[in-house]
């Protein structure tokens, strides 16, 4: 589109050719030639239509020229920084240069933040950490896929939505780095909280980084329960070894009348035995390795740990058709162990069990439930050496949710509310996970 130069000279010329009949016409009489009065009239009647013609097509032009200048600047102000005007001379060609460069501006603002915005896509998707972004009305413009899981949902179900609806809005006022407990699908934290305010596009926004501190505080819980395994482990199988020695020697040498001396030497090895087995159980949960990642039929590895459980009915009940990316041995004896547990306490109120799954969004879902008496010490399912079950270790479920989390899941326990017993609820995201 050009504007400028062009429209200038028209309407000189236009204005030239109308005042040039009229000096014609004037200076005539001025020559000593007689004009009839009519043809004066009409001369000066038409040269007077000509100039009016002449402006009114200058007014229509320059109406013409605001009319496109206003439709670039709505192309402006919906985005569209492509459009450019082939600028003449004069003051009008001085607007359309400086539209241009306005033009130009505005589009390489645009890029940068579209850049900016792609880059700051890719590294929110690349954090293990939950990373959630709201604007002034504290909506929920953009969440990374660990706050997926977090949540418990796919951002399309999430985007939009305000931070009271989620559970957020405390986290938006208090003040930061703060510790909070409280329930979502991931787990019940505590999680650490972070905010950080800055503005995009030109308006403010507030981001939120979720962290998980409970697998980090567990794990150096099981760093320090390491080291106090091997120290255990390696003086008492020392001492074991010696006692368990000296007990043989001294039976084959005792005299084979006295059953005392006889029942006490068998005593000692008895309990010498079961005392080393107990550390080397231990010894296995402290060296448990990384998980080893193959692709696994969910339902198929279900059925097949309901059928080792032979002493009370295990029912499974039929879940989504998924295919699951874990370790089939480690993730087999923890469901081995969940079952067990849960079959222990089915048989002292003669009930049963039952295992089902299901996917919630980007959450795989497994639950293992009992019809026993339910859980009576809730605080210290997980604490090692604690049990409540004659010759049992303490490890069943402390392993089994150690497995679970390096799988990047979470494990919990509680009783149920509708009947009596317990449940155990896995949760697993589904970026582990894969669906099929």
């Amino acid at each position: 589109m050009r504007v400028g130069g062009g429209g200038r000279l028209r309407d000189t010329g236009l204005t030239i050719m109308a005042v040039l009949p009229m000096l014609g016409l004037a200076l005539l009489p001025a020559a000593g030639m007689r004009i009839p009065r009519a043809v004066l009239g009409w001369g000066f009647g038409l040269t007077l239509l000509w100039l009016i013609a002449g402006l009114t097509l200058a007014a229509r032009s320059r109406s013409r020229l605001l009319q496109q200048l206003a439709s670039l600047l709505q192309g402006l102000r919906a985005e569209d920084y492509g459009l450019r005007l082939r600028a003449g001379g004069g003051p009008v060609g001085e607007v359309a240069r400086e539209f241009n460069a306005l033009a130009a501006y505005l589009g390489g603002e645009q890029r940068h933040g579209q850049e900016t915005d792609a880059l700051l896509s890719q590294l929110l998707a690349s954090l293990e950490f939950g990373v959630l972004i709201v604007d002034e009305q504290e909506r929920l413009v953009e969440l990374n896929p660990a706050a997926e899981a977090f949540l418990g949902q796919t951002a399309s179900g999430l985007v939009g939505r305000r931070a009271s609806q989620l559970g957020l809005s405390a986290w938006l006022e208090q003040p930061v780095p703060c510790i909070d407990r409280r329930e979502f699908a991931a787990g019940e934290g505590p999680w650490e909280i972070r905010r950080v305010t800055f503005r995009r596009h030109g308006r403010p926004h507030r981001l939120l980084v979720v962290t998980d501190v409970s697998r980090a505080l567990r794990e150096e819980e099981r760093y320090a329960w390491r080291r106090l395994i091997r120290v255990l482990g390696h003086e008492l199988n020392n001492s074991l070894g010696s006692i368990q020695t000296t007990a043989n020697l001294l039976r084959e040498s005792a005299h084979r009348g006295d059953s005392t001396f006889d029942e006490g030497l068998e005593l000692i090895e008895r309990r010498s035995r079961a005392l080393g087995n107990f550390i080397r159980r231990y010894a296995e949960l402290a060296r448990l390795p990384p998980p080893n990642p193959d692709r696994t039929e969910l339902a198929e590895l279900i059925q097949h740990v309901a059928t080792l459980e032979h002493r009370v009915a295990v029912r499974v009940e039929s879940g989504d058709c998924v295919d699951v990316c874990l370790d089939r041995a480690q993730f087999e004896q923890a469901l081995i162990n969940l079952v067990r547990n849960a079959a222990e306490a089915a048989l002292e109120t003669d009930g049963g069990v039952c295992i089902r799954w299901r996917v919630d969004g980007p959450i795989l879902r497994i639950e293992v439930e009992d019809d026993g008496p339910g859980i009576a010490h809730t605080e210290n399912l997980f604490v090692p050496f604690f049990t409540t079950k004659t010759g049992g270790s303490g490890i069943g479920l402390l392993l089994a949710r150690q497995i679970i989390e390096a799988h990047g899941g979470s494990l919990r326990l509680f009783n149920r509310t509708v009947a009596r017993g317990a449940v155990a609820v896995i949760r697993m995201p589904m970026c582990r996970a894969q669906a099929v």
